[in-house]
């Protein structure tokens, strides 16, 4: 899309067309008008408009006929439509959308309604012709590269095994060699984390093989996407059976409160798949076992079948502490505690005799997280970081001005010191993600100098703290968005569970997570893979709380709250298919086919323009049912 973007205006009426171009230009927009169907039809191809005002009540040709020739012509690609008419709305909206028009006007027109839906539906054509031209410039590199594919084609194909182990967007950063070969033999601290179906044999015995199939797509489904969001890696699963490793291949920061974390939602899915087992008669349960510790990692197997394998005491020792978890439970190493007792609130049980271990070890029993709402705001915090949405410092209460040239790196310090959880964040971790091409002892030169300077751009030498090679933030000075969002969304699921839990408390839930998250992690910044991981990660924690919170709203059938919070969500993530398919089944309940028609053609071109992907088959059952 060009820099000042193109609308054509196509109406018969010189006075229209006056009014629309004059209030378009005042907002930068470039106009083009044309003063009937054929003309219109025309400029599309001459102009190259980036969107149109098509006026439907036309002497040559109708906006309806212009419409339909233009969606049937595959060189304007998604060209946006609105339709503008004086007609009975009600009646003309289903022909514009069945026509192919993206939105609608009704004359005389509202000026702040027309500049909202130009300026989304610009926003919706300009991501299309960036992933266009993403497209094109990779077609020119695959040309180029076609001869080193096919002399790496071996060692390509070795790693795409990968993708068996690893999140996708992972496995391509390795095959893509942005990451350092991860069969090579290493020993590294590690979380590992087993998981383990019991009563799952008895229900083998007993069912069918396709509904065994069945139920395992759906418990893997479930676990594999919570593996990914909390950058889990799956290194390996037979049937009922799950071993997930954290810090490594890529190292994170936390590995054992992500590991735990995991866990936690990992039950409070499985608690929901259980609800339709239970219904066909299935009495299955889910024990974890968590464990902390150093590990060989590196490659096993021979030279026909090479996989990545995890060896070592503590993959044993999760193994076990699985094995005597109860159904439900989750049992943990005391180095695992340890690391996660000031977020988590858990028991310890008596010392285990576990199979393979000389004597009996400490264990202890997660009941859940401790209540953190006291992190969610703090007015008194010198230091207030938001990455949500933004990057912007405060300090005092007045943001802070910065020179992007002059202090990039040592901002650039501070988004991974918050994105590894803001305390305790390695040293060797920061340096590696900042500096990895440096060369002896460069790379400490840089980190002492820019941790130097960003202590002097913020101006607080005790606001950032360095021991036994850990950097940390003073969260009791520093209140950061990110862990004031997680601190939310995890009291919004511990009252989900709670029978007290208020319309009062929702609501409050509801306006403080829409006013924390107000956009993607660092969305505009970087994309980097530290950030991607982060990002992902945030992003599935909203979905999940939106879920959780527009869920009390349909079960009280207030779907004008739920269609507001599913609108306000899909602006800040608007590849959320379920959400899409929420708040078609809102407005569909609140007797609005043709709005739910709507939100399914939005979801559905979102869908193929950015993921060339169509919607489920769960989408297309909503749509069917609006008749």
């Amino acid at each position: 899309m060009q820099e000042r973007p193109t609308i054509l205006v196509v109406d018969d009426q010189a006075n229209n067309r006056k009014l629309l171009a004059d209030l378009l230009s005042i907002k930068g927009y470039e106009v083009v008008t044309a003063s009937g169907g054929k003309e219109g039809l025309a400029k599309v191809h001459s102009v190259r408009p980036d969107l149109v005002l098509l006026d439907i009540m036309m002497p040559d040709l109708s906006g309806y006929d212009v419409c339909k020739q233009i969606r049937a012509d595959t060189s304007v690609g998604i060209l946006p439509i609105v339709m503008v008419t004086a007609l009975d709305p009600a009646q003309e909206r289903i022909k514009g959308l069945e026509a192919g028009a993206d939105d609608f006007l009704s004359k005389p027109i509202n000026q702040p309604e027309l500049l909202a839906r130009v300026k989304s539906l610009l926003r919706i054509k300009s991501l299309y012709d960036t992933v266009q031209e993403q497209t094109a410039q990779l077609s020119e590199l695959n040309v180029g590269l076609e001869k080193r594919v096919q002399e790496q084609l071996g060692e390509l194909q070795r790693l795409a095994q990968l993708k068996r182990f690893f999140p996708p967007q992972l496995a391509e950063m390795i095959v893509a060699g942005d990451l350092d070969d991860p069969l090579q033999t290493r020993r590294r601290e590690v979380t590992v984390a087993f998981l383990d179906l019991r009563g799952f044999t008895a229900f083998a015995d007993t069912s069918e093989p396709e509904e065994v199939m069945g139920l395992l797509r759906g418990y893997h489904g479930e676990m594999g996407r919570l593996i990914h969001a909390y950058g889990g890696t799956l290194e390996q699963f037979a049937g009922d059976s799950m071993m997930v490793i954290f810090n490594d291949p890529v190292m994170v920061e936390d590995p054992a409160p992500r590991a735990v974390r995991m866990a936690i939602e990992m039950h409070q899915r499985f608690e929901e798949l259980m609800l339709a087992w239970r219904k066909r008669g299935h009495d299955i349960a889910l024990g974890i076992g968590i464990a902390h510790g150093y590990a060989t990692i590196g490659a096993i197997g021979y030279e026909a079948r090479i996989g990545y394998g995890v060896i070592g005491r503590v993959t044993n020792l999760a193994s076990r502490l699985c094995s005597e978890a109860k159904p439900g439970q989750i049992l943990i190493s005391a180095p695992v505690y340890a690391l996660v007792a000031d977020s988590i609130d858990g028991e310890e049980i008596e010392h285990v005799n576990l199979k393979g271990f000389a004597r009996p070890v400490a264990a202890y029993r997660v009941v859940g997280l401790k209540a953190q709402a006291k992190l969610i705001e703090n007015t008194a915090a010198p230091l207030k970081i938001y990455g949500l949405g933004r990057f912007e410092l405060q300090v005092n209460g007045k943001p802070l001005a910065v020179s992007r040239k002059t202090q990039k790196k040592p901002l650039d310090l501070l988004r991974v010191l918050i994105a590894f959880g803001s305390v305790r964040v390695e040293t060797t971790t920061l340096m590696e993600l900042l500096w990895p091409d440096a060369e002896g002892d460069a790379a400490k030169i840089s980190f002492d100098s820019n941790l130097y300077r960003l202590r002097k751009l913020i101006d607080m030498d005790d606001m950032l703290t360095l021991s036994e090679g850990k950097l940390s933030l003073d969260v009791k000075q520093c209140w950061v968005d990110i862990r004031a969002f997680e601190a939310l969304v995890d009291r919004i699921e511990t009252e989900s569970h709670a029978s007290t839990s208020s319309d009062d408390s929702h609501a409050n839930n509801t306006k403080e997570l829409l006013r924390l998250y107000t956009g993607h992690f660092l969305d505009k910044e970087s994309q980097d893979s530290w950030t991607i991981s982060t990002r992902d990660r945030l992003k599935a924690k909203f979905l999940r709380a939106v879920t959780i919170l527009g869920t009390h709203l349909e079960q009280r059938k207030q779907w004008e709250q739920a269609i507001s919070l599913y609108a306000r969500a899909l602006e800040l993530d608007n590849l959320a298919e379920s959400l899409y398919r929420r708040l078609m089944t809102c407005y569909r309940e609140q007797g609005e086919p043709a709005e739910a028609l709507n939100v399914y053609r939005r979801c559905r071109d979102m869908l193929s323009i950015v993921l060339n992907l169509a919607p489920s088959a769960e989408t297309e059952a909503v749509k069917t049912s609006l008749g």
